[in-house]
């Protein structure tokens, strides 16, 4: 029993002994255990070095570096968001900037068929125009020369003259340029 009791003391004052570790990650002594173990994947290796109560000296170095390692440390991180903070800013600014173009591009092609349908109509507007005109002055005209020809013959109309008069007309109008009607848009 006094050997078990030996033992435990012995543990005890191993376990409750004071070591003090600094991890160190390249350079400069690790911030925390996930730097460290980042360091690790890297390379394979961890590097301790103790720090000892006798140098106060060695200790007090070690918590500038430590506490210089940590301020680099903030810094990279705060530069690392507001770099993904800007870069995030920039594709958005480039994504509105490309609808804005799609959406102008989109309006300008609109308003050009829009004015060529405007044109088209402008266009069709005025040849019916002139097509009316052409088949008023033509229709006065053959409706001038049968009333002329049926006064000079003589004759009196009536139902069996009407077909003929009717033949006449379809003759005198077969010469005619009529609009084509398969050019109609929709």
């Amino acid at each position: 029993m006094k050997k078990y009791l030996f033992y435990l003391i012995f543990f005890l004052i191993i376990g409750c002994a004071n070591n003090k570790v600094v991890y160190w990650c390249g350079d400069h002594p690790c911030i925390n255990k996930k730097e460290k173990e980042s360091y690790f994947k890297k390379t394979m290796i961890v590097e301790t070095k103790s720090i000892k109560k006798e140098s106060y000296k060695k200790d007090s170095e070690i918590e500038k570096l430590m506490k210089q390692a940590q301020i680099n440390e903030k810094k990279r991180i705060k530069n690392e968001k507001e770099f993904k903070k800007q870069s995030r800013l920039d594709e958005k600014r480039r994504k509105k900037e490309e609808k804005k173009l799609a959406k102008q591009i989109r309006l300008e092609e609109k308003e050009r068929k829009k004015q060529e349908k405007k044109l088209l109509k402008k266009d069709k507007k005025m040849q019916d125009k002139k097509v009316k005109k052409m088949s008023k002055i033509k229709s006065k005209k053959t409706a001038n020369e049968i009333a002329l020809e049926t006064h000079n013959n003589n004759e009196e109309i009536n139902l069996s003259n009407f077909n003929k008069i009717v033949k006449k007309i379809t003759e005198s109008n077969k010469n005619k340029s009529y609009p084509s009607i398969n050019n109609i848009e929709d």
